[in-house]
């Protein structure tokens, strides 16, 4: 059974970049399972307040890797990448594969999006 309803790349970015309007069906982030391990697509940051990457460029994009041994004062999300624009965030790496090829993949699960 398909767990992920990406059958394109052209079909995630879609959601994720444009013009924002809540009627052309955008959303800010995506919650999914790879390989066991819980992760967020989000746009913008979760929770950093500094957003210009070593570049000079502006922070668009933030990968996060769920910590599931949160304690008190940590934040439940370790970002683990941040992006200035669409195609870097494709071309990163989780877990030695390319993000592109991981939310394309049959097995990775898509649990949430807001």
């Amino acid at each position: 059974m398909r767990k992920n309803e990406y059958t394109s790349i052209e079909q995630f970015t879609s959601q994720y970049t444009g013009v924002w309007n809540p009627s052309e069906n955008h959303w800010f982030g995506l919650d999914f399972i790879y390989h066991g391990v819980e992760y967020r697509f989000h746009t913008g940051s979760m929770y950093e307040s500094d957003l210009q990457l070593p570049n000079g460029q502006e922070m668009m994009f933030g990968l996060y890797k769920k910590n599931n041994n949160v304690l008190k004062d940590e934040k439940e999300y370790e970002l683990i990448g941040k992006f200035a624009n669409m195609d870097d965030v494709l071309e990163s790496i989780i877990d030695g594969r390319p993000f592109k090829d991981i939310i394309l993949d049959d097995d990775t699960e898509l649990t949430g999006q807001d």
